[in-house]
């Protein structure tokens, strides 16, 4: 063969397998080409339509305020804050796409680059270990798809993340997918990921806290700073180098990143400054809006609350019914621990260290009350173990806990102090860390690894239980309402929904019903003995009694009430009737049911403490009564108010027995039993003690002509407090600390008399007018025509009682 041949004879050759392999890649386009066509044609008419997104609206958080727009609580089931794209940093877009889809910008929907390479991964670990999605995809399996793992759904999130970028700009799917995607801890999209992991805002983020967060939507849960910071650090570090790679950033400022902690902000539950007050709105929303859209709409709900005045109160109510609580001394430990037996404490279970959601708590900081059992004991103190850390409480962090009899000697006060005669080792007690010391003997016994030792005090979490309610008597905004010791004991909610007998502080409303049909604060009753012997069934012979268990002969009312007389107010009520009593309690806002009988003059019937406090302010507020508001208004997301509310009300008492009425409770607290106030505060206050039969409950409600704020204290299931629990002395100190705040910085205002009232001279004891000018004189307030004059009397009456009494309590003052 010659050369020549063997030429031609190759050039066929080639030619040949040119035109073969030219008719395979015909065909294999075509294969290719019919594929597509045929899975487009079967599977884009399964698709959702990918127009929805124009109207992408995800799930938001309703956000309530205060009334200085201070934000109190969220409610969502995906904490989202939508953040447009320009206010978002460039740095942490640039993070994402390197981290998530170095390609976005070049290709159309598919990032088939990082396909391939999580096929090889894949196939290599033998198990679906990467994912190739690009952003793109992610949206689309995010919003319109499911998260399963089929061939079918990938096929779908194919064909929809074209159909995407064929519609919407690469800076509108980056804005979705920014705004979309889950970064744990219940946080979705970058601002609410800056605000759980960082406490700030996403414009505030340092270039290594944008990396970490860049670094989440692969796995949250695996890379979480919290339980996994090595994981999150070598993830940064991921984030970091990837950004260099794309030239996002220098390879300096990425190990400058790398070097930054992570400085992380505590992790917090859902936001709720103001439990007690914000259940009851959320209940009202979820009535009014459902469920779906209170959690998921995005709402802004204005409220009336003032949260510095929330604070104070629910600060003032956990102080005021712990010294209550160990007042009234200890109730023993919580069980016992025989470590000889094996047993050993569940500290887990003792101590939590996860919240409801799940959230990491730690549970031994300065302050926490915690559970630990008892090692040893001696005449100095307690040795207590908590979770084998050594914890000391001195005897004299004990002296609460003894109950001391003033009928015994001093030897035997002195043997009571010993902390041997109220704990033993193992008992299981409720203590409060007071203070962590450091000790360099790490690692000994009752020592932590760290070297941590506790000063500890005796403590117990209190078995009494109060109420709150503070009101602006001049448009019935509530600025403050708890409605017990702590929500997450007990949801109850005792301002609004317990019913309590409110004993003498029920009385200003008889007296004012008084005030407007013939008496006078200077009106005189016959404080005396007085026996119903026609009383009805049980009660016959009833024999009602004033709280010091003795008489005082004539009583003007004004004195009645400083000192809360019984009787007379007994008497009064006769002379008005009963059922002038209730009109006027109707009048005043209570709503509950109220006993046809005596008994009403001794708060014998159950009320709220939200009507109660209502009824006051409109003392305070010269008989116009408005009703309690919480809402001011709610806006949808885009901001347009969807409802709104005004104060509503209206005069239920005439302004002249009203103020009288106000002018007589000046004394209670100038004078009378709540004294203690007057040398407190250095404005006008008025105000009425109450407490029920055996100390059941204790009542202080007070107000000034801005603000009428009541207090309750008692215990859930009706038991007494406590010998002398009276209001003054249970109710009256919260009622203290929280007022303290809520007048700061507000000028003293009195009340002012409306032109019906007049003044006159009259002896205290007499309520006769007089010219003395020394101290048994002072001038009273009257409407004009019922003042007394020279001669003429002031007695009303001093009747023994035609009525038939019911059940009623000998109440305190």
């Amino acid at each position: 063969m010659t050369g020549r041949t063997a030429a031609r004879r190759a050039g066929f050759g080639t030619r040949k397998l040119l035109v073969v392999l030219f008719a395979l890649s015909v065909f294999g386009v075509g294969a290719v080409m019919g594929g597509g066509w045929f899975v487009w044609s079967r599977y884009a008419g399964e698709i959702p339509d990918p127009g929805a997104l124009a109207q992408y609206q995800p799930s938001l958080v309703t956000r309530v305020y205060d009334a200085n727009d201070a934000l109190v609580a969220e409610y969502f089931v995906e904490k989202r804050i939508l953040t447009p794209l320009d206010k978002i940093p460039h740095n942490l877009v640039m993070a994402t796409i390197a981290v998530e889809d170095a390609h976005f910008f070049e290709h159309h929907g598919i990032n088939f680059e990082g396909i391939v390479r999580a096929m090889f991964a894949n196939l290599m670990a033998g198990r679906v270990v990467q994912g190739g999605s690009s952003i793109t995809q992610q949206v689309a399996k995010q919003i319109f798809l499911s998260s399963e793992r089929t061939f079918t759904r990938k096929i779908k999130e194919a064909i929809l993340s074209l159909e995407l970028e064929r519609r919407y700009t690469k800076e509108e799917i980056l804005e979705v997918y920014l705004n979309h995607i889950y970064y744990g801890h219940g946080a979705y999209g970058v601002e609410a990921a800056a605000q759980v992991y960082f406490g700030k805002s996403v414009g505030e983020l340092s270039l290594a806290q944008m990396a970490m967060i860049a670094g989440l939507p692969k796995a949250p849960t695996n890379y979480t700073p919290f339980r996994h910071p090595e994981r999150a650090l070598d993830r940064r570090r991921h984030c970091l180098n990837r950004m260099v790679d794309v030239g996002a950033i220098t390879a300096e400022q990425g190990d400058a990143a790398a070097a930054e902690p992570f400085n992380l902000a505590p992790l917090q539950k859902p936001l709720n400054r103001a439990p007690w007050f914000t259940e009851l709105v959320r209940r009202d929303l979820e009535k009014t809006y459902g469920a779906d859209t209170l959690y998921r709409g995005g709402l802004t709900v204005r409220t009336t609350l003032d949260l510095t005045l929330q604070e104070a109160a629910q600060t003032a109510m956990i102080e005021g019914l712990e010294a209550t609580d160990k007042r009234l001394g200890y109730r023993g430990p919580l069980g016992k621990i025989d470590r000889a037996k094996g047993e050993t404490p569940a500290w887990d279970t003792l101590n939590p260290k996860e919240d409801d959601l799940g959230r990491t708590i730690e549970p031994y900081v300065v302050g926490a009350r915690v559970k630990g059992v008892v090692t040893a004991v001696d005449k100095e103190g307690a040795t207590i173990d908590i979770e084998g850390v050594v914890g000391r409480a001195a005897a004299a962090s004990m002296a609460w806990a003894h109950k001391a009899d003033p009928d015994q000697n001093a030897l035997w006060a002195a043997k009571m102090e010993d902390p041997r005669t109220i704990l033993s080792p193992g008992d299981l007690v409720e203590v409060r860390i007071d203070a962590i010391e450091k000790v360099k003997t790490r690692g000994a016994d009752g020592v932590s690894a760290d070297g941590r030792r506790y000063v500890l005090s005796l403590d117990q979490t209190p078995g009494v239980q109060g109420a709150l309610v503070a009101i602006d008597p001049r448009s019935g905004a509530v600025r403050a309402l708890v409605g017990g010791y702590d929500p997450q004991q007990s949801s109850f909610n005792r301002a609004t929904q317990a019913l309590r007998q409110p004993g003498s502080s029920f009385k200003p409303i008889i007296y004012t019903a008084a005030l407007a049909n013939g008496f006078t604060p200077a009106s005189v009753v016959i404080d005396a003995p007085i026996i119903y012997d026609r009383a009805l069934n049980e009660y016959a012979g009833w024999k009602p009694m004033n709280f010091e268990q003795k008489f005082f002969g004539p009583t003007t009312l004004r004195e009645a009430v400083t000192h809360s007389r019984n009787v007379v107010t007994i008497k009064v009520l006769e002379k008005i009737g009963v059922k002038t009593a209730i009109e006027y309690a109707r009048r005043f806002g209570v709503e509950t049911p109220l006993d046809d009988n005596l008994g009403l003059a001794l708060g014998a019937s159950p009320v709220r403490v939200i009507d109660m406090v209502a009824a006051y302010g409109t003392l305070a507020n010269g008989g116009f009564r408005y009703d309690p508001m919480m809402v001011v208004a709610v806006e949808g997301p885009d901001g347009k108010v969807v409802e709104s509310h005004e104060p509503t009300g209206e005069q239920v008492i005439d302004p002249a027995p009203a103020y009288l009425m106000a002018n007589i409770m000046k004394s209670v607290v100038d004078e009378g039993t709540a004294s203690s106030l007057g040398q407190t505060f250095d404005r006008p206050l008025a105000g009425k003690t109450g407490t029920t039969n055996n100390y059941n409950d204790a009542w202080f409600i007070g107000f000034t002509p801005d603000l009428a704020c009541g207090v309750w204290v008692g215990r859930d299931d009706n038991t007494p407090l406590g010998r002398s629990e009276t209001g003054s002395r249970a109710a009256i100190p919260i009622w203290e600390r929280f007022m303290k705040t809520a007048v700061k910085g507000r000028a003293p205002l009195d009340f002012t008399p409306p032109p019906q009232v007049v003044f006159v001279r009259v002896d205290k004891k007499t309520g006769q007018p007089t010219r003395a000018a020394d101290g048994s004189a002072f001038f009273e307030a009257f409407i004009d025509g019922t003042e007394p004059t020279f001669g003429r009397p002031a007695t009303v009456g001093d009747g023994e009682g035609e009525d038939a009494p019911a059940p009623a309590p000998t109440p305190a003052p």
